[in-house]
C-alpha cells in the first residue's frame, strides 16, 4: 500500500516529498490479516517547494531538506509484495515510476477507481469524504503517512453487502477492462467523447476511456451509433492499468477486443 505527496501533478516534473507505504496480508475475502508498517520518508527535490504545496501538505524545506529515497529500497520492497495498491493509483503509479522504473512491473489496485463506491452508497470519490461516511477521520489530511493509515482502515471497512472496502476494491481490479481509443475520429465528434469521459493524450494524439466489464457493451454501442464505427479496443490488465499515456502505444488498426485480467 502506497501513498505519495509530490511538488504538483505533473510526473516528468514534479518530484516526491514524501513517500509511505505500508505492507498487508490479505485474505481470499479481501480481510486485512496482518499489517507491517506504516513507514515513511522525505525527499528534497532540490528548488524550494511552493507555498501552495506546503499549504496544503505541512511539508516545509526544512523537513525535506537533505533527504533522498532510495530507488534501490523502494524497488527491493515493493517486490516482495504481489501487487501495489494506492488510494489515487493513476497519480501515485505515475510519479513512482519515474523514481523506481521497477513500480512499472507491477499490478495496481485504484482504492478510488476500483471500488463502485457510488453502488455502495457512498457519495463521491474523496479519500477523507469516504472515511468520514465510513465513520474515520483523519485530521491531517495529505500526509502520507497518516494517509496510508486512513487508507487502511477504510479498506477493512465493511459496507452494506458483508464484504469489505478491499474486497470489492480486489474485485474490481481483477476484472476485466479495454482502453476504448477514438482512432481517426472526425472533428466533428470531439466534443461528444470529452463530454462522455474520454481524455485527450497529446502525445498519442487519441482520446481514450478505461472501459470495464459491466459498461462495455453501452459504450461500444454509443460509439458505435456516435461515429458509425468501433473504436480501437486494447485490454488493458491490472499491470498496464493507470500508466501514464507516454508509456502506452495507441493502437493503429482495426479494432478489436480480448479479456484483460489481473493476470
Amino acid at each position: 500500500m502506497i501513498d505519495l505527496e509530490t511538488e504538483g501533478f505533473d510526473p516528468q516534473y514534479h518530484q516526491i516529498l514524501e513517500f509511505a507505504g505500508a505492507m498487508i496480508d490479505v485474505d481470499r475475502d479481501g480481510r486485512i490479516l496482518s499489517i507491517e508498517g506504516p513507514m515513511g520518508a522525505f525527499n528534497d527535490p532540490g528548488r524550494p517547494i511552493e507555498r501552495k504545496i506546503s499549504e496544503l501538505t505541512n511539508i516545509t524545506d526544512d523537513m525535506v531538506a537533505g533527504q533522498r529515497l532510495s530507488p534501490t529500497k523502494i524497488a527491493s520492497w515493493i517486490d516482495e509484495a504481489d501487487a501495489c495498491l494506492s488510494f489515487n493509483a493513476a497519480f501515485d503509479r505515475q510519479h513512482l515510476e519515474e523514481l523506481v522504473p521497477e513500480a512499472g512491473t507491477m499490478a495496481w489496485i485504484c482504492a478510488m477507481a476500483d471500488v463502485p463506491w457510488r453502488r455502495l452508497g457512498f457519495d463521491g470519490r474523496n479519500q477523507g469524504y469516504l472515511a468520514t461516511q465510513a465513520g474515520l477521520f483523519n485530521d491531517r489530511a495529505h500526509r502520507a503517512t497518516d494517509d496510508v493509515e486512513t487508507l487502511v482502515n477504510l479498506l477493512s471497512h465493511k459496507v452494506a453487502d458483508g464484504r469489505t472496502v478491499l474486497s470489492h476494491a480486489l474485485a474490481g481490479a481483477r476484472a476485466k477492462t479495454w482502453r476504448f481509443e477514438a482512432t481517426n475520429l472526425p472533428w466533428r465528434f470531439w466534443n461528444d467523447v470529452r463530454r462522455r469521459g474520454y481524455r485527450y493524450s497529446s502525445l498519442n494524439k487519441v482520446a481514450h476511456l478505461l472501459v470495464r466489464e459491466d459498461e462495455y457493451e453501452e459504450e461500444l454501442a454509443w460509439y458505435r451509433d456516435l461515429t458509425g464505427k468501433a473504436p480501437s479496443i486494447v485490454p488493458v490488465r491490472a499491470f498496464d492499468r493507470y500508466r501514464a499515456d507516454w508509456r502506452w502505444k495507441p493502437v493503429k488498426s482495426k479494432a478489436r477486443a480480448a479479456g484483460a485480467g489481473i493476470g
